[in-house]
């Protein structure tokens, strides 16, 4: 009787089943009163107030709450620490 080998995946074969997924742009915008800010670059602002007021508390969370007709963004630091930041 003649042994049937199983056939092994190849390196090829196991690099493609492992490809990270496509990195997608992302952009997001608040629009208000002939005003636009970019959503997602308010975070960064948010992260550079926090560190610049002499918080050397590590970021894990982060909310924040847009008020286009205060030209405000408000937020919230790991449920502790609040602020503010003009837009």
């Amino acid at each position: 009787m003649d042994s049937v080998k199983e056939k092994k995946p190849s390196a090829v074969n196991k690099a493609v089943e492992k490809k990270a997924p496509a990195k997608v742009s992302t952009s997001v915008y608040v629009q208000y009163a002939d005003k636009e800010v970019n959503a997602l670059n308010i975070t960064d602002d948010v992260k550079k107030a926090f560190k610049a007021s002499g918080n050397k508390t590590a970021i894990k969370k982060i909310n924040v709450y847009i008020k286009p007709e205060e030209n405000t963004a408000y937020y919230v630091i790991n449920d502790e620490f609040t602020g503010s930041i003009s837009l």
